[in-house]
C-alpha cells in the first residue's frame, strides 16, 4: 500500500503543471490540494458509514491537527518555499532526507535498532533519488541558505507523517485524512491567504484538475498512505519504499514532458529500487542486519 502511494504520487508533477498553467501560484495549488479534497472525503465517508465515521477523541483530534498544521500545511509551503529558492531538483533531493529523520526518530520513539542493512538502504535511497532527480548534472544545484533550510525542513515534516501516522493506526484512515486536511486547509488559509490569486484564475477547467488533484494524487495516495501505516509496518520501512515516487516521477518526466532519461538517471532508478528491495527482504532482514 505505501508502494502503491508512492507511485501515485509520482503524479503530482503532472497536476502541479496544468494547474500553474491555468494561472495558479505554489500558495493556490498548495491551497487547492487539501480544500478541494475535503468535500470528497466528506462524502465518501458519510457513504461508507454516516455520521459515525466523522468521530474521534481527543487524542485523535490532536493528532490530526499536529498532522494537519506540520505534515500538511507547514510541509507544502515549505516544499514550495524550497522550489523557489533552490530549483525543483534540489528541492527534491533535500525532501528526500526524510528516512534519515524517520530511522533517527523511529529509534527514539520506537526503539528500532539501526542495523548496518538499514543504514545502508537508507544511503543508497538518498543516493539514487538524487540521481534520479538531477541526472548526475549536480551544478544545476543553487545555494540557497534560506532555500535549503525550507527543503530540509519539508523533508523533516514530511517524515513526520510516518511517525504522526502511526498512532492514528487505531483510527479510520478516511477520518484521520479528513481532520488532517481540514486543519491543514484553515491553516493554509490564515497564513498563505490565496483568495487573491484564487479569484483571478478562478475557472471551471481549474476546478476541475483541483479537484482531480485532489481526488487522484492526495485522497487516493493519502488512502494507501495511511492505511499502510495502519498494517504495523516498520517504520523506518516507510519512507524508503514511499521513494519510488522518485522513479515514477522520473519515468513520467521522460515519456510525457521528454525530459531527458540518461545514464545517471537510470543508476539513480536502480539504485532506489534496489534500497527498497533491501528494506523489504522479508524474514531475511533480521539476518542480514545480524
Amino acid at each position: 500500500m505505501i508502494f502503491i502511494a508512492g507511485t501515485i504520487w509520482s503524479t503530482i508533477g503532472v497536476f502541479v503543471r496544468i494547474l500553474q498553467g491555468l494561472g495558479a501560484d505554489s500558495s493556490t495549488v498548495a491551497f487547492l490540494r487539501l480544500a478541494t479534497g475535503i468535500v470528497p472525503l466528506g462524502i465518501i465517508l458519510i457513504l461508507m458509514g454516516g455520521t459515525k465515521l466523522f468521530r474521534i477523541d481527543k487524542k485523535g483530534l490532536i493528532v490530526c491537527i499536529a498532522l494537519g498544521v506540520i505534515s500538511q500545511a507547514l510541509f507544502n509551503t515549505a516544499y514550495t518555499e524550497a522550489i523557489a529558492h533552490v530549483g525543483v531538483a534540489t528541492g527534491a533531493v533535500l525532501l528526500y532526507t526524510s528516512p534519515i529523520f524517520v530511522s533517527i526518530m523511529s529509534a527514539i520513539f520506537f526503539k528500532e535498532k539501526m542495523m548496518p542493512l538499514k543504514v545502508g538502504a537508507i544511503a543508497i535511497n538518498i543516493a539514487g533519488c538524487m540521481l534520479t532527480v538531477t541526472g548526475g548534472n549536480f551544478s544545476i544545484a543553487q545555494f540557497s541558505v534560506y532555500g535549503v533550510t525550507m527543503g530540509i525542513l519539508a523533508g523533516f515534516c514530511y517524515s513526520l507523517m510516518t511517525i504522526l501516522g502511526t498512532v492514528t493506526s487505531s483510527y479510520h484512515p478516511l477520518t484521520v485524512m479528513f481532520y488532517s486536511f481540514l486543519f491543514g486547509t484553515l491553516t493554509l488559509a490564515i497564513f498563505n491567504g490565496p483568495w487573491e490569486n484564487l479569484s483571478e484564475v478562478v475557472s471551471p477547467s481549474l476546478l476541475l484538475a483541483g479537484l482531480l488533484y485532489a481526488l487522484i494524487p492526495t485522497v487516493g495516495a493519502y488512502f494507501f498512505y495511511m492505511k499502510g501505516l495502519s498494517c504495523n509496518l516498520e517504520t523506518s520501512r516507510v519512507p524508503v519504499i514511499a521513494s519510488v515516487e522518485t522513479v515514477f516521477a522520473a519515468l513520467i518526466g521522460a515519456l510525457a514532458f521528454s525530459e531527458p532519461m540518461n545514464g545517471a538517471k537510470i543508476v539513480g532508478v536502480v539504485l532506489v529500487v534496489a534500497s527498497i528491495i533491501m528494506r523489504n527482504v522479508g524474514t531475511g532482514a533480521s539476518a542480514l542486519d545480524q
